[in-house]
């Protein structure tokens, strides 16, 4: 009789937590996004939120958390529950530069935090204002070489893709150019335009205002290939500095202790949203190429990045801030 009573309460709890799973979600998935309203991660999220909703059958809330290199947003997310209700959007600068650059951060990203799922991967920009002289990459360097440290590449933060970015143009074409951290890379992109800082390596979305105003243009791209939005803009490399073929991404992360069922649905809404037509044309429309694909090889290629920011942030003297 006890075995029967211990099975049946064993299959009455299996029951329940199925239930509860399949009853998953119950209420509004909040998106902590680490970075400001108009930045990349923020076009990204706002594309996917309401395909996302339909598909999950309950309303997914935008909730901007920049600051303190991500940290602010990641805290946000850490002070919920492991339900899967909130959930972090970030770049890749969040996920795999920071816990490199700001080693003693209070939240530990690469162990806190899980995947979901890749929402878009982005190539950059290199832009300068439009009455700057500058038309080329090789004018560029020049132009760095006859001042030191007096030539000012604005960036979004401490330990933003930019700012890494522009420390691999420095050691791959030997010059020395003096960074500003800005608050966003909105901010960013405005320093340039308005004379504030000589140029600033960015993402589409970010720079496309300031260019279509005629502030600001672009001198090359750091993607492998020429953009396709772009067909006439030389990658770095055609225009004469190697080994700056850099790309970024943003995902969807949840705490580490999210059960594993409650991520597929996650993900498996987040890809239905990115097969969306409308989805697509929103992220392609600002240069961001559509990601999707299961939460273990999105864990794997953010694995990847990481170590590669590693070896950057470590041939780069000064950058740790221990």
């Amino acid at each position: 009789m006890r075995r029967l009573l211990s099975t049946l309460a064993c299959l009455s709890a299996c029951a329940a937590a199925q239930a509860a799973g399949q009853d998953y979600p119950a209420r509004a998935i909040t998106m902590v996004i680490a970075s400001p309203a108009g930045s990349t991660p923020d076009t990204g999220a706002r594309a996917l939120a309401q395909s996302m909703a339909q598909a999950l059958g309950q309303p997914v809330v935008i909730e901007n958390r920049p600051g303190a290199n991500g940290q602010i947003a990641a805290q946000e997310v850490l002070k919920n529950p492991p339900d899967g209700y909130t959930v972090l959007v970030a770049a890749g600068s969040t996920m795999a530069i920071n816990p490199h650059v700001y080693p003693r951060q209070a939240v530990d990203v690469l162990k806190d935090l899980k995947s979901v799922g890749k929402m878009y991967s982005t190539d950059f920009y290199l832009i300068v204002r439009s009455d700057s002289g500058i038309d080329s990459m090789s004018a560029l360097i020049a132009r760095a070489r006859e001042k030191p440290g007096g030539f000012v590449a604005a960036n979004s933060g401490p330990g933003s893709a930019a700012q890494l970015a522009t420390e691999v143009l420095k050691q791959q074409a030997g010059v020395d150019i003096y960074q500003v951290p800005f608050n966003g890379s909105p901010a960013a992109a405005l320093a340039v335009a308005s004379g504030n800082a000589d140029m600033l390596i960015e993402t589409q979305t970010v720079t496309e205002p300031f260019v279509s105003s005629g502030r600001v243009k672009r001198l090359a791209t750091t993607g492998r290939a020429r953009s396709a939005a772009f067909p006439d803009l030389p990658t770095m490399a055609e225009a004469g500095v190697s080994g700056m073929e850099i790309s970024s991404w943003a995902g969807i992360f949840a705490r580490t202790q999210v059960p594993a069922d409650r991520v597929d649905r996650l993900n498996a809404a987040m890809n239905r949203a990115l097969e969306a037509p409308e989805v697509q044309a929103l992220l392609r429309g600002a240069g961001l190429q559509p990601g999707g694909g299961s939460s273990n090889d999105f864990q794997q290629e953010w694995q990847a990045q990481s170590r590669l920011w590693a070896d950057v942030v470590s041939r780069s003297p000064g950058l740790t801030n221990r």
